[in-house]
């Protein structure tokens, strides 16, 4: 999904790649963060040699050293020559990264199989296909959101999203071939805020972000995880301004949000972190921080220009950390695109995931 459409081009200097230091919060002595392309992790994601290229890039750590990912959008190899012309485009897949180091990281691609073709991991409902959000582990289980999207007018953005669902992994240590998934149980107000985009346990409570509205503003809802953790999401508490009360009194927690992100605990800054592209083709990377899961959020503060901002055509998006990858402070990716149909091939290091090592100061 494109990040949101504010132009932050013109404070960016020129040159191959922008380093910003951006501090989180104000007065003297508040850290800093700088960013790098981590080029040697990249190859993680062109090791299958038939899963051409994905977008989305969500992380769930399943635990002992194994990464699930999340992929949107996703051309798979249907010939010897492995061309994306010569693919078959399914609407998510999933992959099981093993080790938490992604420059020493070994993966494992996943989707589904017609007779015929390949299909979707989570396959269609009718004329309804599922994107990824994220997703955590919760004991035994893990729970993955998706967000229900259908074809609403022709074209590259004639989609129309807002409904969320969420699926319960019965058996997240075998692999995803044979995971067990069963649909939960959900609320059914609050259908204009598609819930996913980040989840985070604090206490007996889970945290589920997403989104509403043209702007992406981010509303912030929150589970019993004893009842998540069973497959019962149908009574959420929504962030007020105030506090948790009920889905009449919802606030966005941000204005003008991105539609991907995520949201992580960073114990060494004792600060939320919520990182995401910002721009709209040309975009950054950024980092928001808060000192509590429902802000206040600073402003964005621009880390990184990627390399692919700088390019003919560019279209950078789905900008999220990953604070379970090991490597850096923080490890992030993005993806790098164009505005044509589909990445050609003779650009094929277009939408392959790229990865960015951040640092603490």
């Amino acid at each position: 999904m494109p990040a949101r459409l504010v132009d932050r081009s013109a404070p960016l200097r020129a040159g191959f790649f922008y380093l910003g230091l951006g501090a989180l919060g104000c007065g003297p002595g508040a850290p800093q963060l700088t960013a790098h392309p981590w080029p040697e992790a990249n190859a993680l994601f062109t090791s299958d040699p038939l899963w051409l290229g994905g977008d989305g890039a969500y992380s769930v750590d399943l635990g002992n050293e194994r990464v699930l990912w999340l992929f949107g959008d996703t051309y798979v190899a249907t010939s010897a020559a492995h061309r994306r012309d010569e693919s078959y485009f399914v609407r998510n897949s999933v992959a099981v990264q093993t080790g938490y180091d992604p420059s020493r990281a070994f993966m494992r691609f996943y989707w589904g199989r017609t007779e015929e073709h390949p299909r979707s991991f989570v396959p269609e409902d009718g004329a309804t296909w599922f994107w990824p959000g994220h997703g955590i582990r919760l004991g035994e289980r893990a729970l993955l959101f998706y967000g229900r999207v259908h074809q609403a007018s022709e074209g590259m953005w004639g989609f129309a999203a807002g409904a969320w669902t969420a699926f319960l992994v019965q058996n997240p240590d075998d692999e995803p071939s044979v995971w067990q998934l069963r649909e939960v149980s959900a609320a059914s107000e609050g259908g204009d805020v598609e819930l996913g985009g980040a989840v985070l346990e604090v206490g007996a409570w889970l945290y589920v972000y997403g989104n509403a509205g043209d702007h992406h503003d981010i509303y912030l809802a929150r589970f019993d995880t004893e009842r998540a953790v069973k497959g019962d999401l149908s009574c959420p508490e929504w962030w007020s301004g105030e506090g948790f009360g009920d889905f009449a009194s919802r606030a966005p927690v941000l204005t003008l949000g991105a539609p991907e992100y995520s949201v992580s605990y960073a114990a060494p800054l004792g600060a939320y972190l919520l990182v995401e592209t910002e721009g709209f083709g040309a975009s950054t990377l950024a980092v928001r921080s808060a000192p509590a899961p429902e802000g206040p959020w600073t402003e964005p503060r621009d880390v990184l220009r990627p390399p692919e901002s700088f390019g003919d055509d560019p279209f950078v998006y789905a900008g999220k950390a990953h604070p379970e990858l090991t490597g850096a402070d923080l490890v992030a990716t993005y993806v790098p695109s164009s505005f044509e149909d589909g990445p050609p091939d003779p650009r094929e290091v277009l939408y392959y995931p790229r990865f960015v090592r951040i640092g603490y100061k």
